[in-house]
């Protein structure tokens, strides 16, 4: 504790002087602090019957996780322009596992830009570092961070009230500190062409066309295994924003994707995404999100080259009063593993999960709120070694100012 005092007490008071000294009267700055103590019985999401000590050294897989984030977010309007920019700090320790210990850099910039008050766009940049999760990841003794930078350019142009011209590039990349064969490193550039209509309703119904060359990063051809070393996709989308009424409001989308690889050809993948998501508010204290998604994603092994995952979720949330906060979340999924590049397989990986997990807020003041959390995550394959049930509590303090 005396450490993180150390550590935390004099960044958060350099950014906040810095933070005032920017701040004009008409700008927003915001200083956030939060806390949290974390409780895990199953880190490495390894199965009941596994051998422990043999895996990771230790008879026991559960983890008490201390995380304190420090955050700056600042916002500022001048006329058609919009600016918002936020950055944070934050310290993950490991009781148990000391070496998994790591500071996660993230920020996000936003700069929503007007030429017209017909000609409009965004600008914005972001970065997000995070520890892979070891459901898939089964490296137990090493440390492996991803680290995920977005920047991304788009603009659309009215043509009257109702319909709009759309276009944006972007460009991101991936890495993680492990290799990663299913899921590798990797740089991608895109470009898209996009046309909405929008209702008086404030409904709307878009069409874009995606383009996405990427180039998976340190792979060397030729490859014995089929791992190529660049591949192309394009996406074909259509997205309808519905608003049936003022307490109701449904996103539903459909896309053809296709990915092809230009050395190794059993790797291309194609098929349909789709997804609807419902947002209801049934009455001034409660409220109920629903969702169904169908989701194909690369993931190469010498069995796969994608995987497809339908998912269903149900979000009861519930305000008791104008200073507590209860959610409920319940979520399904389905993912199979499909697309052998060398013929078919004798049992293709099958899995089936489940998430619940239980939330309460509470706002005893103006700047802070407590927070706590149950959760329950489980997994059951056809392939064996893969099944875990894994038990977490979270208690959290948050101060903003």
């Amino acid at each position: 504790m005396r450490w993180q005092c150390r550590f935390w007490l004099p960044l958060a008071l350099m950014l906040l002087c810095c933070g005032s000294s920017l701040a004009q009267s008409s700008d927003t700055l915001k200083l956030k602090i939060e806390s949290s103590l974390r409780f895990d019985n199953n880190l490495f999401r390894l199965p009941a019957d596994a051998n422990l000590t043999a895996l990771i050294g230790t008879a026991s897989g559960a983890e008490r996780i201390d995380i304190n984030t420090l955050s700056l977010n600042f916002s500022t309007t001048l006329s058609l322009q919009k600016l918002e920019l936020s950055a944070s700090v934050t310290n993950y320790r490991y009781e148990n596992f000391s070496y998994l210990s790591f500071v996660a850099h993230n920020y996000n910039a936003a700069w929503h830009w007007a030429l017209t008050p017909r000609l409009h766009g965004n600008l914005g940049s972001q970065r997000q570092e995070v520890l892979n999760s070891f459901a898939d990841y089964q490296g137990f003794n090493l440390q492996n961070v991803r680290s995920s930078i977005n920047n991304r350019m788009d603009a659309a142009y009215d043509l009257d009230g109702a319909w709009s011209l759309n276009a944006g590039v972007s460009q991101s990349t991936q890495t993680n500190q492990q290799t990663l064969i299913a899921e590798g490193d990797y740089s991608a550039k895109s470009i898209e062409l996009g046309l909405r209509y929008t209702a008086g309703s404030g409904s709307t119904l878009s069409y874009t066309l995606r383009n996405n060359n990427g180039t998976y990063l340190n792979r060397v051809l030729p490859s014995s295994g089929l791992y190529d070393d660049s591949y192309q996709q394009m996406d074909s989308e259509l997205k309808l924003h519905w608003v049936p009424s003022g307490k109701s409001v449904a996103d539903i989308y459909t896309s053809q994707i296709s990915r092809s690889h230009p050395n190794y050809a059993p790797r291309d993948f194609g098929g349909r995404n789709a997804g609807v998501n419902f947002n209801w508010s049934l009455t001034g204290k409660s409220a109920l999100a629903a969702s169904w998604v169908r989701e194909l994603a690369s993931y190469q092994t010498s069995t796969s080259n994608y995987s497809r995952t339908d998912r269903v979720s149900l979000g009861p949330v519930w305000q008791p009063s104008p200073k507590t906060l209860v959610r409920a979340r319940y979520e399904l999924a389905q993912s199979d593993y499909l697309g052998s590049p060398f013929g078919p397989v004798a049992t293709p990986r099958s899995d089936s999960t489940s998430a619940a997990s239980l939330s309460f807020d509470w706002q005893p003041h103006q700047y802070l709120t407590i927070s706590t959390s149950l959760e329950n995550a489980s997994r059951k394959s056809n392939l064996a070694g893969l099944d875990y049930e894994s038990k977490m509590a979270t208690v959290s303090a948050q101060f903003s100012y």
